[in-house]
């Protein structure tokens, strides 16, 4: 394939917001960004793109006269470029295999449809009966701690679990399963800070973070904060009069055997799979998940792993060799050099990690031709990913990605180095990244845009990620 060319910021050009040598967070510009933007606000979220980013790719696709444009979003996690593509009147499709990520972003594609009295009839009924109930002392919860949720300190506090346990029996009681759903979206986004974790910026205990635990807080008013921020966006967005599209988030993996989108429909595809550093997702959504009803036991959570796209270290380390299915010659070289590291260390040396990047080009590979299935001649693609050290051997994902695309007919028009995260030893030589790099290596996140051989279009340029 022709070769790649990377684009990288000039030294003359302004910082991007959030650019600093600690690199990506909770704390970064995307985070911070989307917490203060209407309907994004909902639901933090560890990772995703700003509204802004998305908007300025959306603007360089090119639209067909009369037709309603579709946008992709194959992990769509609580539904940034969804909600974007909605704004304009397009169509909007997404996959989320976390029932808790796709409870909010379905609750975000409703926005247009709901009834607002009785958005807010309820949320001022959530609260008062939290309020009126936790004041009461005879009074006790119908609802009860989910049985298969552990933790190594309980999650709440008693009285907060106490009003917790309030506000699901409310939430059970609502005949509205919409509603019902709007006013679990709230639960789910609060139930972090009146806890006894946070994120730093994994899910962890407080008191590792150097925190309090939180003993007393006021369950009912936080809701009431939350609901009435969450029904002003309502109001604000019904009154903008934007058509109504197609939109719909698919429970289910963007790479099962079955899928539910048409080929050559697909306009846009604008998405972030997770990188090749174990960051676990359902992990750090697992009080959400057990809290709100959306899973039971372990074995629920199982599942979750093995469908996340390119797994995790843990589901692989332990079992046979797994075979890199890509015919790339530097990336076999590449994963043979890892599987030869620290043999002595059993499933944490290079043989486990090996395992889980083979896995993970192999579901690249996979994602690159779905979704040549899918796009429209000349339709847009932008993959925004990062590269990674693992065994102290760097791993460029944003190039590897390009060149497996190209095996299946999509052209990479350019990757656009769009943010640096981090730089490092601490980061290059971690428990997890056992081993030295030969050189000082940079962490950064590329945005890699492809098209349709067929129908080359002229490259769009995709704007600096201030927020990605």
């Amino acid at each position: 394939m022709p070769r790649t060319r990377t684009r990288t910021a000039r030294t003359d050009q302004p910082r991007l917001p959030g650019l600093n040598g600690n690199g990506a967070g909770p704390g970064d510009s995307a985070f911070t960004l989307n917490r203060a933007e209407p309907v994004h606000r909902w639901v933090p979220w560890i990772a995703g793109f700003s509204s802004s980013f998305v908007d300025d790719i959306l603007d360089r696709v090119p639209v067909a006269e009369g037709r309603v444009p579709t946008v992709l979003d194959p992990l769509a996690g609580v539904g940034t470029t969804l909600v974007q593509a909605m704004r304009k009147g397009w169509n909007a499709a997404g996959f989320e295999i976390n029932p808790y990520a796709a409870l909010a972003c379905r609750a975000k594609l409703r926005i247009a449809s709901y009834d607002l009295p009785a958005l807010r009839e309820a949320a001022d009924a959530l609260a008062s009966y939290v309020a009126e109930r936790s004041e009461a002392e005879s009074a006790v919860p119908r609802s009860t701690p989910p049985q298969g949720f552990r933790s190594r300190e309980p999650f709440f506090s008693p009285s907060i679990e106490r009003q917790v346990l309030f506000a699901m029996d409310f939430i059970a009681d609502v005949p509205d399963e919409t509603t019902a759903d709007f006013l679990r979206v709230a639960l789910g986004a609060t139930m972090v800070g009146y806890s006894n974790y946070s994120y730093e910026p994994s899910l962890g205990r407080r008191v590792c973070a150097g925190k309090e635990p939180i003993l007393e807080a006021d369950v009912g008013a936080i809701l009431r904060a939350k609901l009435e921020a969450m029904c002003d966006d309502v109001e604000q967005w019904q009154a903008s009069a934007v058509a109504a599209p197609e939109a719909q988030v698919h429970l289910e993996s963007y790479l099962a055997d079955a899928c539910p989108v048409a080929p050559n429909s697909v306009d846009a595809l604008i998405t972030s799979p997770p990188y090749l550093n174990n960051y676990h997702y359902p992990r750090n959504t697992r009080p959400h998940l057990y809290w709100l009803g959306l899973v039971a036991a372990p074995k629920d959570m199982k599942h979750l792993e093995h469908e996340s796209f390119g797994k995790f270290w843990q589901t692989v380390r332990a079992g046979p060799e797994v075979e890199l299915e890509v015919d790339d010659a530097e990336l076999h070289e590449q994963i043979a050099a890892l599987r030869d590291r620290h043999r002595d260390r059993g499933v944490y040396g290079g043989h486990g990690w090996a395992n889980y990047a083979a896995t993970y080009f192999n579901d690249c590979d996979r994602f690159c031709a779905r979704t040549a299935e899918l796009m429209r001649p000349g339709g847009l693609v932008v993959i925004v990913i990062g590269n990674n050290i693992v065994q102290g051997i760097e791993f460029r994902t944003d190039e590897i990605l390009a060149r497996l695309a190209a095996r299946h007919g999509l052209q990479c028009t350019d990757i656009h180095r769009v943010r640096r995260k981090r730089t490092g030893s601490s980061i290059i030589n971690s428990s997890v990244r056992v081993g030295k790099a030969g050189k000082r290596v940079e962490l950064y996140e590329s945005a890699v845009e492809l098209t349709q051989a067929a129908v080359r279009q002229a490259a769009a340029r995709v704007p600096s990620r201030s927020a990605a």
